[in-house]
């Protein structure tokens, strides 16, 4: 089949779409040719067309094709609106000046503003050239009707099995009829702790507490799976059990609070998001409702507002992924962004890479290139705000932010908690400095054109451009009457629908063909309409969360198997095209994925069902045998270990510590330093956050004095080495899928323990065990503190050096120690401080024997 080639040719019709100089008025032609044409040829063809080479600014002006789409400007023409035509702006000399050093004439100017108005007409060849694919009709048909992922699921009857006593649910019987295909045994269940521990910290993110290990024990003694179907029914009820799925589902649709790249400005309200993933989880909200809202929130019919704002929030998921804000073309940005959000929804909802058909036909899946540009033209009919609102002056960004963007407001009043209240004079204070600092830039201007020192006026222009970045985003987020405005990320249709056009090799300047909206047509038997007026992404929501879709329901219900069993039915689970890896138990994907269906795509309901098989609780013994057969462990015959990730491993410390604040914290760090650069780990500029924090220090310091008169810089220093760790909160004890998470300075805490990319989409994470790790145990100044905590928990509650062991090794383990560890531990007190008593190394010694458990393997794993 012509779509498992490694390979694409591109076919070219090099015949040109007709200039369609028929269209115009006789009037219209003679205008364009006597008074348009002749001026673009001596002025402009110089520097913007095809005979340039390298084109300026990325604009070329000799096809209309290629004017309408412009350049790093935008478009340089747009028919019938002279004020967002950047040609007439530059003609005029208002932000451009074109022709440099001198002005056309007020009559071809004139004629230009005439031109525009009249709607630009204009008979020149666009040089459009049509690409063909070389997937066919056929080819679609024949993927959709024998590659397993493109059929849609069906029921499946559980099989028979011949150890009928061993199994305790429909997933039993489907993994142990592999396991006797192969002549394979399960292994034993594990002993009750070691479940407990593992439901505990899969569901919630938490080691079980005392109470519940007793309770536990206590249960299974009399019926193991009556105990663990109580224990998984009353986690599930729990708060933190959304706090830890919701973290799971922010790897996978790269959750951050920063767009990333070379500029990296801040998201202050992506913590909204956040909240909504996690009260999603909670409440199960049914998948099919969670999709439809992260991708057509904002078209989705709400009675109330606080419905309204929940869907307008969840569109975040659009706007939230990196970008590049220092792309000087906005055309260029644009496509960019539509590129990253139909990758993201592609892959998080149907495990499928559709971006990969954006510069030629997917080399190896049933996707052609049009398919693309089909879903191009649903997302580009749309707009993305992630940036911050403009304030009455304008919205100016910081010099380096070449594309910004505005916010959405929402219909209830919810501000974000660190945004400041104006008094009237506040107010009037930041408008005046506003015009001050404007008053500057003009006289900048003039003195540059009179001196032509350039490069002091750069310095000059980029210090004034971020000051008044700085002021206007002050005002953006409060009202005429100085009180904050409540503002979330996300998109919003436009107006007018229209189609993309198929680009060559991907490039902007390199247009063909128009295509029309739709799916991708290897996933639809029957492909959905798209209304002329509708963009389709209501449509795309509705189809992805549908019975219609295969993909959906097979791709969830495989992320929850995989954060439950370990790894994934499919362990390409952003993968499931023919270069992905075939699924392990197919009829176990598809019944699984049917229950999900069948249960109103409750995701509560398929974690209950794996938790309560007998597969979920099999002990981790290795078998060598089993191993020879099965290295990988992809049959199940036994329990995959696993090493706790990132996130549990901090909770755990504080939790085991008694410290741990399981009270939501409302909006995050970001959210409280407001839209501003990150900077080496610093939210904005870090020698104006230390000279603020120096200010408060030197009012209350004896020494004010000998600081004013050398130390200020050494003072500086420090105050800026303080404020470095603020995006590592080592010192807030509220659960970690709280931290601050800004792209590229994630929290060493997170970072040094395979935390997800947040610029990418990440359904695995990698899990390794590294001399870096252990370092952290060791020197940490977190670890050290909880240490500290978790000894004194322990001195308090236990008077004995017998039961402190005991009570310390239950916390950390989940178990009381074994004789020898008993034996060792009360040797490594005893030799710690030999020259002191009992009692006076006791709070010292119990820190660095509790640091120990915190620094072992057992601890950092699930067994």
């Amino acid at each position: 089949m012509a779509f498992y080639r490694t390979t694409a040719i591109l076919l070219l019709l090099c015949a040109a779409l007709p200039c369609r100089a028929d269209q115009l008025t006789a009037d219209e032609l003679r205008f364009f040719e006597t008074k348009i044409r002749p001026v673009l040829i001596r002025e402009c063809y110089g520097c913007h067309s095809n005979e340039a080479g390298n084109v300026r600014g990325g604009l070329r002006l000799d096809t209309k094709e290629l004017m309408l789409i412009g350049g790093s400007a935008g478009p340089a023409v747009v028919p019938g609106d002279v004020e967002q035509s950047w040609l007439y702006n530059a003609i005029t000399h208002q932000d451009f000046v074109m022709p440099p050093k001198r002005k056309l004439s007020p009559t071809v100017i004139d004629d230009f503003r005439q031109w525009i108005e009249m709607g630009a007409p204009d008979p020149r060849a666009s040089n459009i050239v049509e690409i063909r694919s070389t997937i066919s009709e056929a080819d679609v048909q024949q993927a959709r009707e024998t590659f397993w992922a493109y059929k849609k699921p069906v029921d499946q009857t559980p099989p028979d099995v011949k150890d009928i006593h061993w199994p305790r649910t429909d997933i039993d019987r489907f993994v142990l009829a592999k396991l006797e295909q192969a002549d394979l045994q399960p292994t034993a269940d594990a002993e009750e702790y070691k479940v407990l521990r593992r439901i505990c910290f899969d569901l919630i993110g938490l080691p079980p507490t005392p109470e519940q290990i007793t309770f536990f024990t206590e249960k299974w003694e009399n019926d193991p799976d009556q105990a663990v179907s109580y224990v998984v029914d009353k986690l599930l009820e729990k708060k933190q059990f959304g706090e830890r799925w919701g973290r799971h589902w922010l790897d996978v649709v790269r959750f951050a609070e920063s767009t990333g790249r070379e500029v990296n400005m801040t998201y202050p309200h992506a913590w909204r998001y956040r909240d909504y993933v996690i009260d999603s989880f909670n409440d199960d909200k049914p998948f099919d409702q969670f999709v439809q809202q992260q991708i057509a929130g904002d078209l989705l019919p709400a009675k109330t507002d606080e419905k309204w704002a929940e869907n307008l929030v969840a569109t975040t998921f659009l706007a939230i992924g990196p970008k590049n804000i220092n792309e000087q073309n906005r055309v260029q940005f644009a496509a960019d962004l539509v590129d990253e959000q139909i990758d993201a929804t592609t892959r998080v909802f149907l495990g499928t890479s559709v971006a990969c058909a954006r510069c030629h036909d997917h080399k190896f899946d049933a996707i052609p290139q049009t398919d693309y540009y089909a879903m191009a033209g649903i997302f580009r009919n749309m707009t993305t705000y992630f940036g911050n609102p403009p304030s009455d002056f304008g919205n100016f960004s910081a010099a380096q932010a070449k594309q910004n963007s505005s916010l959405m407001i929402l219909p209830i009043d919810d501000p974000n908690p660190y945004d400041k209240h104006y008094t009237k004079l506040e107010l009037q204070s930041l408008r005046d400095e506003i015009t001050e600092k404007m008053g500057e830039v003009k006289q900048l201007r003039r003195a540059n054109m009179g001196d032509g020192n350039a490069a002091n006026a750069q310095r000059n222009r980029i210090r004034l451009n971020n000051e008044l970045a700085t002021l206007s985003n002050k005002l953006a987020v409060v009202d005429k009457n100085g009180i904050p405005r409540s503002y979330c990320m996300g998109v919003q249709e436009r107006r007018s629908p229209t189609n993309a056009k198929l680009l060559l090799r991907g490039e902007i300047d390199q247009a063909a063909q128009v295509v029309e909206r739709g799916f991708p047509q290897v996933l639809c038997s029957v492909l959905p309409t798209i209304d002329n007026q509708s963009s389709g992404r209501l449509e795309l929501a509705s189809w992805i969360a549908s019975e219609q879709n295969p993909l959906a329901a097979r791709v969830m219900v495989n992320r929850i198997w995989q954060y439950m069993i370990g790894q994934g039915i499919v362990t390409s689970t952003e993968n499931f095209g023919t270069t992905g890896q075939p699924p392990s138990h197919e009829e176990l994907l598809d019944h699984l994925a049917r229950r999900f269906v069948q249960s109103g795509w409750s995701i509560k309901s398929v974690v209950r069902d794996i938790a309560t098989s007998r597969v979920y609780r099999m002990s981790t013994t290795f078998d060598s045998q089993s191993h020879q057969y099965d290295p990988d462990n992809a049959l199940l015959w036994r329990a995959n270990p696993r090493r706790l990730d990132a996130e549990a491993i901090r909770d755990a410390m504080l939790s085991i510590s008694g410290e741990i604040n399981s009270d939501r914290p409302r909006g995050s760090e970001v959210a409280q330093a407001g839209y501003t650069r990150v900077q080496g780990g610093v939210l904005g500029n870090p020698r104006d956050i230390a000279r603020r924090a120096f200010g408060t220090v030197a009012r209350n310091s004896r020494s004010t004095r000998g600081m004013q008169r050398g130390r200020m810089d050494r003072s500086l220093q420090d105050v800026a080495r303080a404020v470095t760790g603020q995006l590592d909160q080592e010192n807030s004890k509220f659960r970690s899928i709280y931290l601050p998470i800004v792209r590229d300075e994630e929290p060493r805490s997170l970072d040094v323990f395979d935390f997800a990319d947040s610029s990418a989409i990440i359904g695995t994470r990698e899990s390794s065990n590294t001399a870096n790790q252990a370092l952290y145990m060791m020197n940490n100044r977190f670890v050290i503190q909880q240490s500290n905590v978790f000894a004194d928990r322990v001195l308090q509650q236990q008077t004995t050096p017998t039961k402190q062991l005991e009570f310390a090794f239950l916390l950390a383990y989940g178990r009381p120690p074994t004789s020898g560890e008993r034996s060792a531990a009360t040797a490594f007190i005893r030799q710690f401080a030999p020259t002191t008593s009992y009692r006076s190394r006791g709070q010292k010694t119990m820190s660095a024997f509790c640091q120990s458990l915190f620094a072992s393997a057992e601890f950092r794993y699930i067994d």
